[in-house]
């Protein structure tokens, strides 16, 4: 079998029995925290932004089928799944996984959310999507080689589109023919660049790949055809998103042995910042709260990673705004987010706020931050994968945490109780507090939910 009918083959036929207790709880997890993260993300001018263009495309007369959260909107489902995942995306806050090499709930949730709603489908329909369309991405994630990301394409949004693909077929119902023609279909409604990140344009890349699931399925049910072998061949997604020729359709498979969200499993963020910094911030924070530090005692900051991560503008990864001036570049600059941490001894919303970026004094500090390339493994690490952070005072003191991942990470995650407690930071934002309540409730036992109509209720206004 090629790479495409194995995938086809995993969304239609595995049954959800297959899918172990541990996976639904995990899954559980993730598509609680990024229920959250949109309800948060609703007051952002991003996603406010695309909500008005939907009035002025759509109408505001309530006709839609399905609603934006956080608000009391009525959209179709293409445009509720793109005006939710852009919210949700707008903060990155959302969580993160590694054979993605990005954020793998923001595509699937609100895609699956507006098709459920729409059928009157059950709490335990909505995850079992969920969790294929999970699958689903991210061993198509592990296929694609080191290349993609590198090259500069934004992974949550074209592995996204086929994952929300896979979730939407799955809900629907759909055949293995109709099936093969989604994932076509959305396989050319991909897309998202790097280059956006820092932009409104990042979360609008989220909330694209969560729409084209939505148009991809929708099309396909009607008969509208794709490519039926998409993933395969010289021509195949695959190959032609891997721009090094590194991609291996061979790491297509093996479904569920094991299922990714436990395996290598799901990163729920603390900060609402890209997750590249979260090592850096976990270790800036406790180094200062056990020395008492101010910003007037330190001459630098070094942040340590492991050679090549380092580029010769001063960016990490994704962080790649070195001198960030605006709150959205400040998510993605490691130098603002240490420098934050150090002063504010906190990373809340309001740290990324325009004005908390434009602070002179967070200017000045952030330029003492120093992201280094190690040439060797710093000798506070203990594996090879790593973050050291050294802060160097004025007296020639210096001190250093080194961390290989953050809380909230796979070895190290939440409780119930810490998710809980985002989860009510992030809907206050848009919800009175009964409804938080009830969403809650609902959501910690949504197998439990017959209507998801009943969910969507507590999450609207």
């Amino acid at each position: 079998m090629g790479a495409t009918d194995l995938v086809v083959e995993f969304i239609v036929d595995t049954p959800s029995e297959a899918i172990p207790d541990d996976a639904r709880e995990a899954g559980l997890r993730a598509l609680f925290d990024t229920i959250g993260v949109t309800l948060a993300g609703v007051t952002e001018p991003s996603a406010e932004a695309v909500r008005d263009l939907l009035v002025a495309d759509e109408g505001a007369n309530g006709a839609g089928p399905a609603r934006v959260l956080g608000t009391s909107l009525r959209a179709s489902l293409a445009g509720a799944a793109f005006a939710n995942g852009t919210a949700g995306h707008a903060l990155d806050f959302d969580d993160v996984t590694q054979h993605m090499s990005g954020h793998p709930s923001i595509p699937l949730a609100p895609a699956v959310l507006a098709l459920a709603e729409e059928r009157g489908a059950s709490g335990a329909e909505l995850l079992t999507a969920f969790l294929v369309g999970f699958e689903a991405e991210c061993k198509i994630g592990r296929a694609l080689g080191r290349s993609h990301y590198a090259r500069g394409f934004h992974a949550t949004s074209t592995l996204g589109a086929l994952g929300s693909a896979a979730a939407c077929a799955r809900l629907l119902g759909l055949t293995q023919e109709e099936t093969a023609h989604a994932l076509g279909i959305a396989s050319s409604l991909a897309g998202g660049l790097r280059a956006n990140f820092g932009s409104m344009t990042k979360p609008l890349q989220a909330g694209n790949a969560a729409r084209a699931g939505v148009v991809a399925t929708g099309l396909a049910k009607r008969g509208f055809t794709g490519g039926a072998d998409i993933l395969d061949g010289g021509f195949g997604f695959v190959r032609v998103f891997s721009p090094a020729d590194d991609g291996d359709l061979e790491q297509i498979g093996g479904f569920g042995e094991p299922w990714e969200v436990l395996d290598p499993g799901v990163s729920v963020k603390k900060y609402p910042c890209c997750f590249v910094s979260h090592r850096a911030a976990d270790a800036t924070l406790a180094l200062t709260e056990e020395h008492d530090l101010r910003d007037e005692q330190v001459e630098r900051i070094e942040v340590h990673l492991p050679g090549g991560q380092v580029s010769s503008a001063g960016g990490v990864g994704p962080m790649i705004h070195a001198r960030p001036l605006t709150g959205l570049e400040g998510k993605f600059s490691m130098q603002y987010v240490v420098a934050a941490a150090l002063h504010d001894r906190r990373l809340t919303f309001d740290t990324f706020e325009d004005e908390s970026v434009a602070r002179p004094e967070l200017q000045a500090l952030l330029r003492r931050v120093e992201p280094v390339n190690d040439t060797r493994r710093h000798p506070a690490a203990a594996s090879e994968n790593y973050l050291a952070v050294e802060i160097h005072l004025r007296d020639g003191s210096v001190f250093t945490r080194a961390l290989a991942e953050p809380r909230g990470g796979p070895s190290d995650p939440l409780s119930w109780e810490e998710l809980t407690d985002k989860f009510r930071d992030c809907a206050a934002r848009a919800l009175p507090e009964a409804q938080i309540d009830r969403a809650i409730t609902l959501l910690r036992d949504l197998d439990s939910v017959a209507d998801t109509t009943e969910l969507v209720d507590a999450l609207t206004v």
